[in-house]
């Protein structure tokens, strides 16, 4: 079945570990759209402004939405380890998405401030992370491994 295939995961400890490092990388970035938290770290703009920001860059309304949704409820996803492939894929097309719009600005992160916007280091790093949570599913200590191996 496809739902077991889904939550399928074994005990695994590193997946557990990736998938809570992703969560809680993945987590300002749906609060900063979400509910408008985080405003140091270049966020904080909430729903209004996150649809507002989006429109901008012609994103449709539904697209910018299923951002929303996927960084705030997959994050959560991903930290308590429910739904860790589903919550991985969405944020994987995420950020495979933010590899387009931030190749321009070459591969190292805007560490000295002198580039116009943040190369993709980081996008691969987080993407391979994402990619490992798809495969393994979302390993020990997680809803999904009480699913698939304590319901039957």
């Amino acid at each position: 079945l496809l739902l077991d295939n889904i939550f399928y995961t074994c005990i695994d400890y590193v997946p557990l570990i990736l998938r809570i490092v992703a969560g809680v990388i993945i987590l300002p970035y749906g609060m900063q759209k979400l509910l408008g938290w985080f405003p140091p770290l270049g966020g904080g703009i909430g729903i209004k402004g996150t649809l507002a920001d989006f429109k901008a860059k012609k994103v449709p309304v539904l697209i910018a939405w299923l951002v929303i949704i996927a960084q705030t409820l997959g994050s959560i996803g991903l930290i308590i380890g429910c739904l860790g492939r589903v919550a991985a894929l969405g944020n994987f097309i995420i950020f495979a998405a933010a590899i387009v719009v931030h190749a321009p600005d070459g591969w190292a992160m805007n560490w000295t401030g002198r580039k116009k916007g943040e190369g993709i280091e980081y996008f691969i790093l987080l993407l391979s992370i994402l990619l490992i949570i798809i495969i393994r599913g979302s390993g020990g200590w997680s809803i999904d491994y009480w699913i698939s191996n304590f319901t039957k």
